[in-house]
């Protein structure tokens, strides 16, 4: 077999891969029915937590503060995660103004480590029946709670919803807009079609019974994907239903990172947690692999196979880019495709090597 039919082979599959996560998005896009929470006000707690966030809380606590949700109905609860800078003072200068907004410190735990640690405590001492999960780096939508709160029929435990990047002033922004979009699409989709591989918890909720049910992130294996585990736990208790909608009214923005090497350092953490998936997560990416493998190897062999192929991919993941783009009126980032595309092309390449044969996850000063 010649390395040009193996390249046509490889091609091949991964086409027919990304149009079935097209098809599955657009599952997730039109089929996810709304249930209308008239006059229903339940009580909701929105838990953060920060370690050395002092850059970009108060652009988070503003968007939360803002929200289209009865004050009496609504607990903020940031919890500081051993910041060494001012997010302590920024969440209690918030507090003072709203008094449904506290601060929680994080203290050490025998059990857990890291921002897990941080969410337990939160969670541990809210009142919400419904508790919504953000990041400090995040800005939710004026009407988060409700439109999340209407994909909760009762035999819903909980729900995820959709995370893009806001800002794409440089290259590198942009790069991030297009990688979330594509990993939050594939994600959104495969969980509509029944196969919840990742989620994001920056735009997370849940019921306080389903996460009791499960026994809260104590009883959880620790993962450094502590949002996932949490998923998981929650559907495979056999008790509670999950949704994924890709919701324009649910978004969460969050904001870029500066350096590559921070992209790369969060994209490891979240590929170790992905280990997880198991055999079924390994096969879904196996096509892209070895075709972004084979892509990188034609670059060396044949300039015109690569250039040629590289163009096709372009394309291909443009198809599935697209509708989500349109969908949170975010089509201007299509237009940093090529510098996704060669991104893309290295990251997914190596990224497994580093996973499964480089040094321990190392984030936010913290290593896994």
């Amino acid at each position: 077999m010649s390395f040009l039919t193996l390249v046509g082979i490889s091609a091949a599959l991964y086409t027919l891969e990304v149009f079935f996560f097209s098809y599955a998005a657009r599952l997730a896009r039109r089929v996810c029915k709304r249930k209308s929470t008239a006059g229903s006000v339940p009580r909701v707690t929105i838990v953060v937590a920060a370690k050395d966030e002092e850059k970009n809380l108060q652009e988070c606590i503003d968007s939360l503060t803002n929200l289209d949700y009865p004050s009496s109905s609504l607990e903020i609860i940031i919890v500081n995660d051993k910041s060494t800078d001012s997010t302590a003072a920024i969440v209690d200068k918030a507090a003072s103004k709203f008094p449904f907004l506290r601060r929680v410190d994080a203290s050490e735990s025998a059990l857990l480590r890291g921002k897990t640690n941080a969410l337990s405590q939160g969670i541990q001492r809210a009142s919400g029946d419904f508790i919504f999960l953000t990041d400090a780096d995040c800005a939710v939508g004026r009407n988060w709670i409700k439109d999340t709160l209407e994909y909760f029929d009762e035999g819903t435990g909980i729900v995820a919803g959709v995370t893009l990047v806001s800002k794409t002033t440089k290259r590198i922004d942009g790069i991030q807009a297009l990688d979330w979009t594509f990993l939050l699409t594939v994600g959104a989709g495969l969980a509509t079609v029944g196969r919840p591989l990742a989620c994001l918890g920056n735009n997370l909720a849940f019921r306080r019974k389903a996460y009791d049910d499960v026994g809260g992130y104590r009883k959880i294996k620790f993962s450094v994907t502590e949002d996932y585990a949490l998923f998981k736990a929650i559907v495979k208790s056999g008790k509670w239903g999950y949704k994924y909608p890709m919701d324009k009214l649910m978004l969460v923005e969050t904001l870029p990172l500066t350096r590559f090497a921070e992209i790369f350092a969060q994209r490891k953490r979240w590929a170790t947690g992905g280990k997880d998936t198991g055999f079924l997560g390994t096969l879904i990416l196996a096509p892209g692999f070895v075709f972004h493998w084979l892509i990188l190897i034609s670059f060396f062999i044949s300039p015109l196979t690569f250039a040629s192929f590289f163009l096709f991919k372009c394309l291909i993941d443009s198809l599935l880019l697209i509708p989500t783009l349109r969908l949170y009126g975010k089509i201007a980032h299509l237009k940093f495709i090529l510098y996704f595309e060669i991104y893309y092309l290295i990251y997914v390449a190596i990224l497994p090597f580093s996973v499964y044969f480089g040094k321990p996850v190392i984030w936010k000063g913290r290593q896994y």
